[in-house]
């Protein structure tokens, strides 16, 4: 999902990443991701902004990157702003309903369903990591916990303990019948309750109807490793915890943030196992356009960058 100020700033970076992964297996292998990317726009100028950056052919303007290979479509009932959203606006709210519109079509076409925030750098290819994960339903972590990402919600980890919170912006959908009549139930009590709740929030929503959903109907809910899908959230250069520390006694226990440099910089000993990072609580669009910009330098020229950087707005924007 994009609007102006994210096609202006973090959108090019988020598909830059997106052309230099390849797909390592499978019928496919060795076409860059962007090239199985849909991104809906919310006005006339944000989709024409989104057909820009497309490719069309073979060229100068290829060569130099400024051209991809996704697809752009426009949701012209969807109108929500040009600019960045603050926490609880009319605009960060109304992302909810649009995210699980755009799932369930994807979904009701047959089609497994990776989302993407659009504030990521990908670095690696993730998709041989979903399928060995035989999960029905993944999604990333809100906080640096340690967490067995074999286990499934339901599994005796967490007879006595909460499994660990998720954060929305990246998600993983396979597409069965189960697992779509979850995702209506998880946009019909988003339905339900706007009414009573104005700070309505579709990542807390997910994980309350998630997590019940997935146990009546014996779906396997897991959560991403965050070591490898790394969040701007976690803290200076990343979440951190050694394999041995993954057990059922230490389920729900804080990892560690890795420190950076003298100067505040991470570089290619923090990055190099990660799959992706994600740039929630970094400011507004631009800020976050920065400092993905600077991960994407630093981890192409394998030097250290500055990669986080403390919010000036509210706790969080989307």
């Amino acid at each position: 999902m994009a609007n102006e100020e994210a096609l202006a700033h973090t959108v090019p970076l988020f598909l830059h990443s997106l052309r230099l992964t390849k797909l390592s297996g499978g019928r496919q292998a060795g076409r860059s991701l962007d090239q199985h990317l849909v991104l809906v726009a919310w006005s006339e100028q944000a989709l024409a902004d989104c057909e820009a950056l497309q490719e069309r052919g073979k060229g100068k303007a290829e060569e130099e990157g400024q051209r991809f290979g996704h697809q752009c479509v426009r949701d012209a009932e969807h109108s929500v702003g040009m600019g960045s959203f603050k926490f609880h606006d009319a605009g960060f709210n109304s992302l909810g309903f649009a995210k699980i519109k755009y799932i369930l079509n994807g979904l009701s076409l047959g089609h497994d369903v990776v989302f993407l925030d659009t504030d990521i750098v990908m670095l690696r290819d993730p998709v041989p990591y979903f399928l060995s994960r035989q999960a029905d339903l993944l999604g990333s972590m809100e906080k640096c916990m340690i967490y067995n990402d074999t286990q499934a919600y339901s599994s005796d980890d967490f007879l006595t303990k909460d499994p660990p919170p998720i954060n929305i912006g990246v998600l993983y959908f396979k597409a069965t019948a189960g697992v779509t009549r979850c995702v209506y139930n998880w946009i019909w009590d988003m339905h339900s309750e706007a009414p009573k709740r104005p700070k309505l929030w579709d990542q807390d929503i997910y994980g309350k109807v998630m997590r019940a959903c997935s146990g009546r109907h014996h779906l396997r809910m897991q959560a991403l490793d965050p070591r490898l899908f790394q969040s701007a959230c976690f803290g200076e250069c990343g979440c951190a915890y050694d394999d041995r520390l993954v057990k059922k006694a230490n389920t729900g226990r804080f990892g560690k943030s890795q420190r950076g440099d003298k100067l505040g910089r991470c570089g290619p000993q923090h990055w190099d196992s990660w799959l992706l990072r994600h740039f929630p609580c970094s400011g507004e669009t631009k800020h976050k356009a920065e400092l993905m910009k600077s991960l994407l330098e630093g981890y192409n020229q394998k030097k250290p960058a500055r990669i986080t950087g403390q919010a000036r707005l509210s706790s969080r924007t989307a």
